[in-house]
């Protein structure tokens, strides 16, 4: 930028031009300059306005300049006084004022512009504006209002400073929120203010999420709702029957119950270690199948919309072999075909799902084992979809172990990234096999454990974070994935007690009633049975994350 020496340079240019040439001399071009580069105008309330600075513009030329002009571009500094409105000779000075009066708290920075040479110059303003958050009122009972991106958090009433052009307020604990004064409602239940000057706002009302829980001695193993709000949640010694609003209506003794599952009118059917299924109409078993296994296992359980029932057992005892048998019974129980799948030393499933058609779908794998290391050695794997009568479909070289199959016959799958960041990899899959797109989701609140689809075709996802060790599981969570758009929706954070942060937190069960809240069933402890478990009912708003 040039300045005072500037004259003297020019001058010497010009004689030496001169000197040079036989040419009448060009006049130099004028150059008009600013006193100073920048001047930083400090803080200052949002509405107020500070002293006048004095800026001096020179005519650092042999040149007198026709009409100077000066102007402020950017936002929170005006001209208050300008003798720099006309004619400026040669090596003359006028003078401009300038004050600072921020609209909007934050760094505010604008630019004095002087003009009507064919160099002009330019000074930065610069100055920090303050607005002022007045929380006036809280309900009590532990909540405070936390600024998202300010840090700071207020649990009785308070006046902030804030140094920014606009902050979201938050509620804690996480909950549904009831703002009043200048909140205007964002995603989340969350209050923004845009900080043109003093903000008032009050928390009325924070309801919890959870709408009711009922805690349980050991961890509910999965849950399913009926058509007209009930639900079903299978526990280690019993199958229970809750209204929509939490209440027992009904409870079954069993013995070892590991997967649950309803058909199109509410009935019930439960898988046990054995591999035997029984149907429950009204608290009483209508009916077990004959077939079991002599080693107990994890079985795999699904049931059609009009009652065909799909069972697939673990044969062997995973030592020296296993295999897998996929049942096939009618809705009263007698078995209508089966198939065995023997592909290898070692049979695994990963997955059984069947959609409203009656259609099934498999996944799992085969290995042998090395005679000499002892090592497995992989033969196979698939997904593979049956029709009603056991006809092979279609088949993918693939083995998914986190699936879910909705009404119409498509799957999900998710492979999920096991680092404290989260996210995963989605493939969806038609009813006929055919990938239809593939999506990388980079990062979330967690590990995903859980994907379900809804009566309504809304996909459930849920897990549980991984710690920054990358080994300790923390909180769980749940949320809903949009399959249009790609992207999971916003998360709710299942705390290790309602209402207060804790963990770590395992889930075993999601399921959403005809109202759309979220039934939720885990256990508070890393692994199976570690700690209490719970059943709670969250609100729907969680999903959208509407205020």
């Amino acid at each position: 930028m040039l300045r005072k020496p500037l004259l003297s340079l020019l001058l010497g240019v010009s004689v030496l031009s001169a000197a040079c040439s036989d040419d009448e001399p060009t006049p130099d071009p004028a150059v008009l300059i600013i006193d100073r580069d920048t001047v930083d105008f400090g803080e200052l309330d949002v509405g107020q306005s500070s002293p006048e600075h004095l800026f001096t513009v020179r005519n650092a030329s042999p040149t007198a300049v026709e009409s100077v002009s000066v102007k402020v571009e950017g936002s929170g500094f005006t001209i208050a006084a300008n003798t720099c409105e006309h004619f400026l000779d040669a090596g003359m000075e006028c003078e401009v004022r300038v004050r600072f009066s921020p609209r909007l708290a934050g760094l505010n920075e604008a630019r004095l512009m002087v003009e009507g040479a064919p160099d002009g110059d330019s000074a930065v303003l610069k100055g920090l504006g303050i607005g002022y958050v007045e929380v006036r009122s809280l309900p009590g009972d532990g909540a405070r209002v936390v600024a998202e991106e300010d840090g700071w958090s207020c649990d009785e009433p308070c006046m902030v400073p804030v140094r920014r052009a606009r902050v979201t307020l938050r509620a804690e604990p996480v909950g549904l929120p009831t703002w009043g004064g200048d909140c205007a409602a964002v995603a989340g239940g969350g209050c923004s203010l845009t900080m043109d000057g003093r903000k008032v706002v009050s928390l009325e009302e924070l309801e919890s999420f959870v709408r009711w829980e009922v805690r349980r001695d050991s961890h509910p193993r999965s849950v399913a709702t009926t058509a007209n709000g009930d639900i079903y949640v299978l526990e280690i010694g019993q199958l229970q029957r809750l209204s929509g609003t939490g209440q027992a209506t009904w409870s079954v003794p069993l013995s070892g119950g590991v997967k649950l599952a309803l058909d199109g009118a509410g009935t019930a059917y439960v898988v046990d270690y054995s591999g035997r299924v029984t149907r429950y109409v009204g608290g009483l078993a209508q009916w077990t199948s004959s077939e079991s296994t002599e080693t107990l296992s994890w079985h795999n359980l699904a049931v059609s919309a009009n009652g065909h029932v799909y069972v697939l057992l673990n044969l062997g005892n995973g030592v020296d072999g296993q295999q897998l048998k996929l049942i096939a019974l009618s809705p009263q129980g007698t078995e209508r075909w089966s198939l065995l799948f023997d592909e290898g030393q070692f049979n695994h499933a990963s997955g059984l799902e069947v959609n409203a058609q009656g259609e099934v779908y498999v996944s799992g794998s085969a290995f042998n084992r090395d005679a000499a290391s002892g090592e497995p050695e992989h033969v196979a794997s698939y997904f593979r979809k049956y029709s009603a009568e056991g006809v092979l479909q279609w088949e993918t070289r693939n083995n998914w172990y986190l699936f879910a199959v909705n009404a119409e016959g498509a799957t999900s799958t998710l492979l999920p990234h096991h680092r404290p960041t989260g996210g995963f990899i989605q493939l969806w899959i038609d009813a006929n096999g055919n990938t239809q797109w593939d999506a990388t989701i980079p990062g979330g609140p967690g590990v995903v454990t859980l994907q379900t689809f809804t009566s309504t075709s809304t996909l459930l996802i849920g897990g549980h974070e991984l710690l920054a060790d990358g080994a300790q599981r923390g909180r769980g969570w749940f949320s809903a994935m949009d399959v249009t758009t790609r992207a999971p929706g916003p998360a709710t954070f299942v705390e290790g007690s309602t209402g207060s942060a804790g963990g770590p937190v395992r889930l075993s069960g999601l399921a959403l009633t005809p109202t759309g809240h979220v039934v939720v069933v885990g256990g508070f402890g890393a692994g199976l049975d570690e700690g209490e478990g719970f059943i709670r009912l969250y609100d729907s708003r969680v999903l959208t994350g509407a205020p």
